[in-house]
């Protein structure tokens, strides 16, 4: 079963509690909190079923721990790699550049990420890759001591003079580093100081391939630079493996604008237009090829990094509350089981004393009569039961035969339904509302036959009998 994160808590204070401030957004659309763990972190939306999942992936470091997980539309938190680096010093700032998903081609099929890393007196970049198995690898390591080097990365889609595989920008400086990843997967620098006309330095917050061509098909870079020319400002970059060429689409002092992160969809609910992130206001806002803004969403609190997914469909927005999903209404992901109580992670067995009863913990409060649901055992007989709950996130079923020895299939209809948007079930937990919830109970008989507390002969009388009785 998956698990849903912690549940940061809202201290007495009001200054703590306004943090929980609901974003607004327009007309038509819904934000719901899929995370509530407030670490601000990378996020890349994806729709992978055969790979890392369909979702958001978010990743995070502090302390010399990167973490990275994959946050479903209904708020299920999925693990995916923990990475301790020993070259992060713990109790110092640290955190994650980026992280995608490469498209086909070398390193195709991985997650890779940028971390930083902090030895001592210097300051640098970790770039690994990430299977589904959750095997980390480094692939290489930039430190300097007193300047410091941070490799944004974007891939660049083999167009507009970009190469397929990973653009680095060097979002600190000067110099500023232009470099790719090259079929080896190895770090080639193209230019030891790119930068755009007329500007010495430029940090990139945002980093996302223009898939529509509507802003030049490069790859969109939106940068806040605030130690040296104290500008905000968006260039598409183009030619990089000959050193970058930069088309400016839009450019203003940061006491304007301060841009955090920028994304772009080719269709769907979100598609056509770039939206970024901007800190001043904790805004989301949307930027046109002519580079006029119009704010499209409020009220976060200390907004971070932004994600579409592929279908252009979801919006993902991570703040200090944690991470909102953003949606058409009518489209919102259905309720669906995070947990359940006997825990079966995976088909694992239960051991032990019979169970009674069954607790199913959901996404959100849900509504269902005793008809939506069904339990059957090996034979594929039915079996006799109760159930509560309904109006709540807990499902409790009574069984009228406790399972002991024995499988227990319980079948969660579609026809459960949220109580907030009347979504069916999502069943199958792919953020798709509609889909019965399958779930299976397994139980063997323990060592502790008389459940006593200790293994003694005794046990072993006990298990004769019970294997005698058919457990």
């Amino acid at each position: 079963m998956r698990r849903i994160g912690i549940i940061s808590a809202c201290f007495l204070s009001a200054t703590a509690c306004h943090l929980r401030a609901q974003p607004q957004v327009p007309s038509g659309f819904s934000a719901t909190r899929i995370s509530t763990v407030d670490t601000n972190p990378k996020l890349f939306a994806i729709d992978d079923p055969e790979g890392f999942g369909v979702g958001v992936i978010s990743a995070s470091a502090s302390n010399g721990v990167a973490v990275f997980q994959l946050l479903t539309p209904s708020g299920s938190s999925l693990p995916i790699a923990t990475y301790i680096d020993p070259l992060i010093n713990t109790g110092q700032a640290n955190g994650i550049y980026r992280v995608r998903v490469a498209p086909p081609g070398p390193g195709g099929g991985l997650l890779h990420a940028s971390i930083v890393v902090k030895p001592a007196s210097q300051f640098g970049t970790r770039y690994v890759t990430i299977s589904t198995s959750g095997q980390v690898t480094e692939l290489f390591t930039r430190v300097t001591t007193g300047q410091s080097i941070g490799f944004d990365f974007e891939f660049g889609g083999g167009v507009a003079g970009n190469p397929s595989s990973a653009v680095l920008y060097d979002r600190f400086g000067p110099p500023t580093e232009l470099a790719v990843l090259t079929d080896q997967l190895t770090l080639n620098i193209i230019l030891p100081d790119s930068v755009p006309t007329g500007r010495t330095d430029i940090d990139i917050m945002g980093f996302s391939r223009d898939v529509t061509g509507s802003y030049g098909g490069g790859i969109l870079i939106a940068e806040s630079s605030l130690m040296f020319e104290q500008r905000s400002a968006i260039y598409e970059l183009r030619d990089a493996t000959a050193g970058g060429t930069y088309r400016p689409i839009s450019d203003v002092p940061v006491s304007t604008r301060r841009y955090r992160d920028l994304d772009i969809a080719a269709a769907g609910s979100f598609g056509g237009v770039a939206y970024v992130t901007e800190v001043l206001t904790d805004e989301v806002q949307q930027v046109a090829p002519d580079g006029s803004h119009s704010t499209w969403a409020t009220g976060f609190v200390g907004i971070g990094s932004l994600s579409i997914s592929p279908d252009g469909e979801s919006m993902y927005v991570a703040d200090q509350n944690g991470v909102w999903l953003v949606r058409p209404i009518g489209n919102e992901p259905g309720p669906a089981v995070v947990t359940t109580d006997p825990s079966v992670p995976d088909g694992s067995k239960i051991t032990g004393q019979p169970v009674d009863a069954i607790r199913i913990i959901l996404s959100e409060p849900v509504s269902f009569l005793d008809t939506d649901v069904s339990i059957t055992d090996s034979g594929g007989q039915p079996v006799g039961f109760d159930v509560s709950g309904s109006g709540s996130s807990f499902m409790i079923i009574g069984l009228a035969e406790p399972l002991s020895g024995n499988t227990y299939t319980v079948t969660l209809a579609d026809s459960i339904t949220s109580v907030s948007t009347g979504q069916p079930l999502d069943g199958d937990n792919d953020g798709v509302a509609g889909e019965d919830a399958i779930l299976t109970f397994i139980h063997n008989c323990a060592a502790d036959q008389n459940f006593d507390g200790m293994i003694s002969p005794a046990d072993f009388s006990a298990w004769v009998a019970n294997f005698n009785a058919g457990c």
